[in-house]
């Protein structure tokens, strides 16, 4: 029972995160990210390795598919270009994996995660107007490492 607690709080987080962390970066970018998001997944190529980029950068093929789900329900991208993005998410998500196995190279992101929620919420309390969505946003990734630990801890 405990162990099922555990995984459902977990489960929780990371998709609290997950909307903060999307909520945010809407905030924080509006318009601009919708350009900068179409001028990056505009053809097949380019989505496909935006999402590997995105993947290699948060080291997560699910928060990748979970912020695109995000930005196609907001309008931000389209059907086709999440498609892109997806494969690219989930290709970089197995290099990573064999890069990690083959090198050993291991990193304890979860210990990162209370300071960047620390910091974004921070961010979000003191600095009401100017940088509360970039508390957000920051806070929602730290909330994706605190949901799911083992994963990121090899």
């Amino acid at each position: 029972m405990e162990m099922f607690g555990m995984i459902l709080g977990g489960v929780g987080l990371f998709l609290l995160g997950m909307h903060l962390m999307t909520e945010g970066l809407k905030a924080v970018a509006g318009n601009a990210l919708k350009d900068l998001l179409r001028k990056f997944t505009g053809g097949t190529f380019s989505s496909v390795l935006s999402g590997a980029f995105i993947t290699a950068l948060i080291q997560s093929s699910s928060a990748t598919t979970f912020m695109t789900i995000g930005f196609v329900s907001a309008g931000l991208l389209t059907f086709s270009q999440s498609i892109g993005v997806i494969i690219g998410a989930n290709v970089e998500s197995t290099s990573t994996g064999w890069i990690v196995s083959a090198i050993g190279f291991q990193i304890k992101m979860s210990v990162l995660a209370l300071p960047l929620i620390g910091v974004g919420v921070l961010l979000k309390f003191l600095f009401k107007n100017k940088f509360e969505a970039h508390g957000i946003a920051l806070a929602g990734f730290g909330l994706l490492f605190l949901g799911c630990p083992a994963k990121w801890d090899g």
